[in-house]
């Protein structure tokens, strides 16, 4: 039994698609953020850091369409992955105002990038196909979401109890 290039394209991208969305740790970002680890202010959290990743985003997004078209799709989910492994090395081991904002302008990079994800689906695959892929890759990132918020209010929790 062979899986066709297609079938193994789309096993991939549904792979890729759950881990990246497995961030069990962003619903507790600000409190992470305003915690001991990195002690910043409510003020420069939300007045100065949150904010670059709107502005980010937005720029982005527009270089990312002409990338996309220019260098196609591989690229730039590369790219993709790449940004969110920087946001999180930055998270990580990065402190004050200054790297935490370079942190939110990668994950701007990153979330701009997502449509790169999205729409190399259709580059793969038949036309007969559209609908049933576009319900694998939409459901396999609301799963990723799904089990990212189960483990990270289960660790929390986890903490919280044993403390």
């Amino acid at each position: 039994m062979t899986i066709s290039t297609e079938t193994k394209a789309i096993i991939l991208l549904c792979l890729y698609g759950f881990f990246k969305e497995m961030r069990p740790s962003e619903p507790f970002l600000t409190p992470y953020l305003k915690g001991p680890d990195k002690n910043l202010t409510e003020e420069q959290v939300d007045n100065e850091i949150y904010p670059v990743w709107t502005y980010s985003y937005l720029a982005c997004l527009v270089l990312v369409f002409l990338l996309t078209d220019f260098l196609r799709y591989k690229p730039v989910i590369i790219l993709e992955g790449l940004a969110y492994i920087g946001t999180w090395a930055l998270l990580l081991w990065g402190q004050g105002v200054l790297t935490m904002q370079f942190m939110q302008f990668l994950y701007g990079v990153a979330t701009a990038t997502e449509i790169a994800y999205y729409s190399y689906i259709y580059v793969i695959v038949s036309e007969e196909r559209y609908q049933k892929v576009t319900s694998y890759t939409r459901s396999v990132v609301l799963v990723g979401r799904f089990a990212a918020g189960v483990v990270g209010q289960a660790v929390v929790s986890g903490v919280r109890e044993a403390g």
